[in-house]
């Protein structure tokens, strides 16, 4: 992805309303990043102070944490967003009690991808796409 290509794309993290507001911000981070290693010149590049000081680079894109409604089911949300050509990382909420990422990987491997137990969910690509799959959920307070 080009510089260029920034303006035409979205990122939106989606958080369970269920979880306290800890646990929520914790899942923002991880997703943002996991999306940082993953989308190409999503981090800017370093600035520099008038007297010299460096400032490291961020994202350039803007991250909206929504949250979910009643209704909102992350499973069928995930699978609306790859269907419309995003990229999609979820985080599991069993991750909360792993004792390394390993552990984390082993419990995948013998889960089925229906049984997921999604509790937050990052998403990246065309701004169209994603406010299809995210448009009505409102921002996490």
């Amino acid at each position: 992805m080009a510089n260029s290509d920034i303006p035409d794309k979205k990122i939106v993290i989606v958080i369970s309303a269920l979880l306290e507001k800890g646990q929520a911000t914790n899942r923002a981070a991880v997703l943002a990043t996991g999306l940082a290693a993953h989308v190409p010149n999503m981090i800017g590049g370093d600035s520099t102070t008038k007297d010299g000081q460096t400032l490291l680079g961020f994202t350039q894109i803007p991250i909206p944490i929504l949250t979910t409604k009643p209704d909102t089911s992350l499973p069928e949300l995930t699978k609306k967003g790859q269907e419309l050509g995003c990229m999609v990382i979820v985080f599991l909420s069993r991750a909360q009690g792993m004792r390394s990422y390993e552990e984390y990987r082993q419990s995948i491997a013998q889960t089925n991808s229906q049984d997921l137990d999604i509790d937050a969910v990052a998403l990246y690509g065309d701004k169209v796409s994603v406010t299809k799959v995210t448009g009505n959920l409102p921002a996490l307070r």
